[in-house]
């Protein structure tokens, strides 16, 4: 007997294998988690809500996140499909789970990408010197942004990739010097006065002064980490076999806590949490754009550009990484005709699913511009819209692998821990969490926009807006439910199957 682990029923959408290297997957990954633009976004929220214990909260809040990207390898393993979550969900737990995983796939991938484009109009303000900024700027810088990231994105994978790497290695690169100088100030006694000493205390989990504090905090950094499986969607079009190609997301995952965590400190022991300092992290002005202040503070004039140039050019590669896999995620939903077949075309010259793409693309600009005409903060409010969508699809991927692997996995320790006991847990944790934070989210105070008819506008944003992929499949189900019975994508588990050499062998020996 030996264990028959790869899904099968799989089928190929014409994208270009080989046209991606292993280590430009790895760099999709690092790029759509976008250190620079997700810190300087998240970071100040993070210290308003978690204080000093913002690094304990990154490292606890990453561990089931580990789990959830051990989920991604051996799902990965066993299907290197584009269609990732939807494919997964389907095969292992049915196609609405899976149809309804892919739906959130999507909403979040959007959802990052309007706050990636706040987050460059905050920093275009800055390089041109702009302290008020007109509707008109916003939707001018929007339009070019959305339009310049999305068409780049359809010049194919290889170029994609290759102009993800250079714009990584630029940002990583100006962090690295940017933390290198904020420890020099530190240990030269040049911090903000009202900034706290490093103290190993806020690696302490029992110092975090409530749950809800914690759970703030801990949201704020699902929506940092998400991007580290934005690789893997490119698994057909990646080099090496699909175990290689299961590893990316791991690496990247493991270099994306270590930079947050030593960046997390650095910013906390120079800045620290004093809201009345206006050089301070949670300060009204600076929460939103914390590397912006913090490379003002110690650069001066020239280094705030620096910054918002850096800001800009990662939140351009990790719009560029995030719509690559989504647009991927849609192509396999046609395909296995989850949605109109409209969306499974491939582009001939360039081999990317072109209309997918700008259909992404397009509904970000107007999610955007609507939600720039009704929000007071559209980044605070969709970090924390994002989260459920993320929590939803990441619920999905670790029951999927724990429901697929779990006649095999137990007949050793390691693979019943790693294929189904993490992942299992990943999803029971990820599931609470969820249910907490909707609840949360119910409070017109919520968030920064207040609220329509006593309900939060960030509920609405973010769980509504999920919930309406419901009513959305139950139409496709009505118009096209061929792959709602299980005849397009059929369920399947890893089982054990018999050993056909050996068999023969032994019939031959009768």
């Amino acid at each position: 007997m030996h264990e028959e682990t790869q899904m099968h029923g799989l089928k190929t959408k014409g994208l270009k294998k080989g046209s991606v290297s292993q280590w430009a997957q790895v760099t999709i990954g690092l790029a759509a988690t976008a250190p620079a633009y997700s810190l300087a976004g998240a970071l100040g929220y993070g210290a308003a809500g978690s204080g000093y214990q913002l690094p304990i909260v990154f490292i606890l809040s990453v561990i089931p996140m580990f789990f959830v990207a051990l989920s991604y390898k051996h799902l990965t393993t066993a299907a290197p499909d584009a269609g990732t979550i939807f494919t997964w969900g389907t095969k292992a737990i049915g196609p609405r789970v899976g149809w309804f995983g892919g739906w959130a796939l999507l909403l979040g991938s959007v959802l990052a990408g309007v706050a990636a484009t706040q987050i460059t109009v905050i920093s275009a303000a800055v390089i041109f010197g702009m302290h008020d900024t007109p509707a008109w700027f916003h939707i001018v810088v929007a339009v070019l942004f959305i339009f310049s990231t999305t068409y780049l994105t359809t010049l194919g994978a290889r170029e994609s990739s290759r102009t993800t790497m250079i714009l990584t290695f630029a940002q990583y690169s100006i962090l690295i010097l940017l933390a290198v100088v904020l420890y020099m100030r530190v240990f030269q006694g040049e911090a903000v006065s009202t900034a706290e000493s490093f103290s190993w205390e806020w690696f302490n989990p029992f110092a975090i002064p409530s749950f809800d504090v914690f759970l703030q905090g801990f949201m704020i950094a699902l929506f940092i980490f998400w991007g580290f499986d934005a690789s893997l969607a490119m698994s057909e079009e990646t080099d090496g076999n699909s175990e290689q190609a299961g590893r990316s997301g791991v690496i990247a995952m493991s270099i994306t806590v270590f930079t947050y965590v030593v960046f997390a400190i650095a910013a906390l022991s120079y800045a620290g949490i004093d809201p009345s300092h206006d050089s301070s992290l949670t300060h009204q002005n600076n929460i939103d754009a914390s590397i912006t202040t913090l490379a003002t503070n110690i650069l001066g004039p020239q280094g705030a550009i620096v910054a918002a140039l850096v800001i800009c050019v990662s939140a351009f590669s990790a719009t560029m990484s995030t719509i690559m896999p989504s647009a991927r995620m849609a192509l396999a939903m046609a395909t296995y005709r989850a949605i109109p077949k409209r969306f499974a075309s491939i582009n001939e010259v360039t081999k990317t699913p072109k209309f997918t793409t700008w259909t992404i693309g397009l509904m970000t600009l107007l999610i955007y511009t609507t939600l720039s005409l009704m929000s007071e903060s559209i980044v605070e409010d969709t970090i924390l819209s994002v989260s459920i969508a993320v929590c939803t699809f990441y619920i999905v991927a670790s029951a999927s692998c724990a429901l697929y692997f779990h006649r095999t996995a137990f007949h050793h320790w390691k693979t019943a821990v790693s294929q189904v006991i993490l992942p299992a847990t990943a999803a029971i944790i990820l599931a609470v969490v969820a249910v907490l934070q909707s609840w949360n989210m119910l409070d017109p105070d919520y968030g920064s926009s207040g609220s329509i008819a006593g309900i939060g506008m960030v509920f609405i944003i973010g769980v509504l807006t999920l919930l309406f992929g419901v009513i959305l499949m139950i139409l496709w189900n009505m118009f096209d439910p061929k792959f709602f019975r299980g005849e397009t994508l059929p369920l399947e588990r890893a089982h054990m199957a018999p050993d056909t050499a050996a068999e023969e062998i032994k019939s031959l020996n009768r």
